[in-house]
């Protein structure tokens, strides 16, 4: 296969990379790492349309700076990493800088003897991002490991063809062979848009899976257990000891079907956030909090009925609260049931039930306040 041929699958693939992770990807589910995924697709695909470009009016500068993009998205695939796991920085504008940098530096020295270094240098950088990224990928929740492990493979194959590159300028330079033009490392391109075409469908595979969710239903319903078990645990300790202050309670975020529907996800996701941190910030340390779902959590809260009453007071007060950052413009509220122990003889199963009814029928009634439980006699 000639230059022009293996140049050309690299085009189709870039493209239809980044329809696949905007399609299916960015657009149903949008986030934060999403969007900077689908912005390393694009970059990818814009340096394959730049390389064409360059063969067609045959442009050795042209040719050099293609190369600066596609070493970016291997540095845009680590941002994203980053950005999922909630790291800060997630280091986004640095990594852009640096390849934008070195993209005009490989233009400059094109057709000089210091194109050899420069290129090398930006490759160690994107080998760098890349080990990076793979390090990223490990730490990954089990449920996605499996889906990770072909992009593990392909960043740290990246990395390893990085150093055999680093070692070659290494031995020329002590041979004394001088520095190197982009013309004379012609030999090394279709070896590189090889690689770079396997990396990108490799990387299609693990970030589309991670955008979609992968396996996280699974992964809820093991949490779900998990707070059954420890939560009912409890319960049955407070019976023995006597113990009447516990309770179930079922929050529940009001109308939020009208509030995905009037705002974009990524705003209805940041609502969500907010809601949850309402919640952790309210109920004291020894409660255990449990998500059933983005709008809706389940709480096992160790307390008096008045100090309960105050905690939901100032539950529904810090809700409501309207503040300058704000996704969507508009006053929260919830509702929420109580179901206290005693009264259902420390099941959890029939607390949990209790309360969601009582959830279900502040809703109905306007939401925006809490109700309790009643329970036949």
């Amino acid at each position: 296969m000639n230059t022009v041929d293996v140049t050309t699958v690299l085009v189709a693939l870039a493209t239809t990379c980044t329809i696949v992770m905007i399609g299916l990807g960015f657009l149903p589910f949008p986030s934060r790492h999403a969007s900077i995924w689908s912005g390393a697709f694009a970059t990818a695909m814009v340096a394959t349309y730049l390389l064409v470009t360059a063969d067609t009016i045959d442009s050795t500068i042209l040719r050099a700076a293609a190369n600066g993009p596609i070493l970016c998205a291997t540095g845009l695939l680590w941002v994203g990493l980053r950005a999922r796991r909630g790291r800060e920085p997630v280091m986004l504008f640095p990594v852009i800088g640096v390849f934008t940098v070195f993209t005009v530096l490989l233009a400059l020295t094109a057709t000089t003897e210091w194109y050899g270094l420069v290129f090398r240098l930006g490759f160690a950088v994107g080998g760098l991002c890349s080990a990076l990224a793979a390090v990223e990928l490990t730490r990954i929740e089990k449920s996605l490991r499996d889906l990770a492990l072909p992009t593990i493979v392909a960043t740290l194959a990246f990395a390893g063809l990085t150093v055999m590159l680093l070692v070659d300028g290494a031995v020329r330079l002590i041979e004394g062979d001088g520095g190197q033009s982009e013309a004379e490392l012609i030999a090394l391109r279709s070896m590189n848009e090889l690689v770079a075409g396997i990396y990108l469908v490799c990387a299609l595979i693990t970030l589309l899976a991670i955008t979609r969710g992968g396996d996280a239903p699974s992964s809820k319903a093991s949490d779900l257990s998990d707070f059954r078990v420890v939560a009912q645990d409890r319960l049955d300790r407070a019976k023995a000891s006597g113990d009447q202050w516990w309770s179930i309670i079922d929050v529940r975020l009001d109308d939020p079907s009208e509030l995905l529907e009037a705002s974009s996800g990524r705003a209805f996701d940041r609502v969500t956030s907010r809601f949850a941190d309402d919640i952790r910030s309210v109920m004291p340390p020894e409660a255990d909090i449990h998500a059933l779902s983005p709008t809706q959590f389940v709480i096992l809260l160790p307390r008096q009925d008045t100090a309960v009453r105050a905690i939901l007071s100032r539950l529904l007060e810090r809700i409501a609260t309207v503040t300058d950052q704000q996704a969507i413009p508009v006053r929260l509220s919830a509702s929420i049931g109580v179901a206290a122990a005693p009264l259902a003889d420390y099941d959890l199963t029939r607390l949990c039930a209790s309360a969601a009814d009582a959830a279900a029928h502040a809703q109905v009634s306007g939401g925006d306040r809490w109700e309790r439980a009643v329970f036949a006699s």
